[in-house]
């Protein structure tokens, strides 16, 4: 049954604390209220860009983790809700809502090649009243004013937050994931890296260091999460120094149950 046309006004309104099970209609609504104007819903199918190109929903294709990070379709890029506010216990194995990104997808949001994403940018100051550099982020989405905002919470922090943000790692960089060919969201001027040396990567972590690690305070992360950004130290494969824009997530967050966490040491 076709969805009302206030659908997307509630689904962007309403906080829902039990379960949810959304069904492809869900996730494409989500999605057009995330990215308002950027493509038709084309029924179950997925959705329709400008000069006619379709990204799928549902590709069919059965995948292992290896294949959700390297071919996810819409379906796989909304399969794990992300869990909103503070999480209190670490990530499932594997549990990493926001890394199944299809480039289609998002070369169609922000530019097909590092050329048209870089004609989307524009620098916004990082901490200015600390003297932070600039960093280019897009304005697609309005995600450099969504930057400003979260930069204006950080501000009224304390002093002793400044640890955390300042040298930031980076912003708009225009490069694969480490160890992989998947372009970072980095690449679309939508991610930003806080301060390097109190930050954890599952990658640094010595052989053997299978815990979950992080140093960042929720404070830090609540700000970032309350403009549409998502935090790396909510993942299996935890970066604790990457957020990134991602407001399909956090809207799907909200009529979505929080996913099943588990304590203890993870296995690589």
């Amino acid at each position: 049954m076709k969805k009302p046309a206030s659908f997307l006004l509630v689904l962007g309104l309403i906080l829902v604390s039990a379960p949810v099970r959304p069904d492809p209609e869900d996730d494409l609504a989500i999605l057009a209220a995330a990215y308002p104007g950027a493509f038709e819903i084309d029924g179950e199918r997925g959705l329709r860009f400008p000069g006619g190109i379709l990204i799928p929903y549902d590709d069919g294709k059965e995948k292992d983790f290896a294949a959700l990070l390297d071919d996810p379709d819409l379906e796989d890029m909304l399969s794990l809700p992300y869990p909103l506010g503070e999480a209190g216990m670490f990530p499932a194995r594997n549990y990493d809502p926001g890394r199944f990104r299809p480039h289609a997808f998002f070369r169609a949001l922000y530019g097909g090649s590092e050329e048209e994403v870089r004609a989307r940018l524009r620098p916004v100051q990082w901490m200015p009243s600390l003297g932070g550099p600039r960093l280019l982020m897009s304005t697609r989405f309005g995600v450099d004013t969504k930057l400003e905002a979260v930069i204006a919470g950080l501000e009224t922090l304390g002093p002793e937050y400044r640890r955390y943000l300042l040298p930031p790692g980076g912003g708009f960089n225009y490069r694969p994931i480490a160890g992989s060919r998947r372009l970072s969201a980095h690449s679309f001027g939508i991610a930003v890296d806080i301060a390097v040396g109190p930050s954890h990567y599952w990658q640094w972590e010595p052989r053997g260091a299978e815990e979950y690690r992080n140093a960042i305070p929720q404070a830090i992360v609540a700000i970032f999460e309350k403009q549409g950004f998502i935090w790396g130290g909510k993942w299996y494969h935890f970066d604790t120094m990457h957020f990134e824009y991602r407001p399909e997530l956090i809207l799907k967050a909200r009529l979505s149950a929080h996913p099943v966490s588990q304590p203890g040491r993870r296995a690589r």
